[in-house]
């Protein structure tokens, strides 16, 4: 190969490196770009979910000895309890001329002379006095379900 060959390999070699090398600037630049667009995105969407949603805390009694807490449960402003509480388990219920009647959580239910029921923290445990499809939630309260026997 002649001199002249290894100039225009060079001269090759360069443009692709100048190339390259502004790719590489671009690409840098519209992912720094789009970082910025998805933190901004974040915090709008975090702030939605402030401003439309409360936080709960439900905990659940099995009856058996087990307890389960879902403390900061996110759910819908006005949502109800039967809502929240399927948020966090699965929940088995009929509906009547009185309301929503949960046969089953997570399972557990269906037994003779046992039944679920919920109750309310307010200075003390208190029992519900509606359905749990008509109890709307308030930010920070407190809930609880306890499959309880009436023998």
């Amino acid at each position: 190969m002649d001199e002249t060959s290894y100039k225009w390999i060079a001269a090759g070699l360069l443009c692709t490196t100048i190339v390259a090398g502004a790719a590489a600037l671009y690409y840098l630049n519209e992912n720094q770009r789009l970082k910025a667009s998805y933190e901004e995105t974040i915090d709008e969407l975090q702030s939605y979910v402030e401003e439309y949603t409360i936080q709960v805390d439900i905990l659940i009694d099995y009856g058996n000895e087990t307890t389960v807490w879902y403390n900061d449960t996110r759910v819908n402003i006005r949502g109800s309890l039967l809502n929240a509480t399927s948020t966090v388990s699965s929940v088995e219920h009929s509906t009547s001329e009185w309301g929503v009647f949960v046969n089953a959580i997570n399972g557990v239910g269906g037994e003779a002379n046992k039944f679920w029921l919920w109750n309310y923290y307010e200075g003390g445990w208190q029992p519900g006095m509606v359905g749990a499809d008509q109890w709307i939630l308030q930010n920070g309260d407190i809930v609880s379900w306890i499959y309880i026997s009436f023998e």
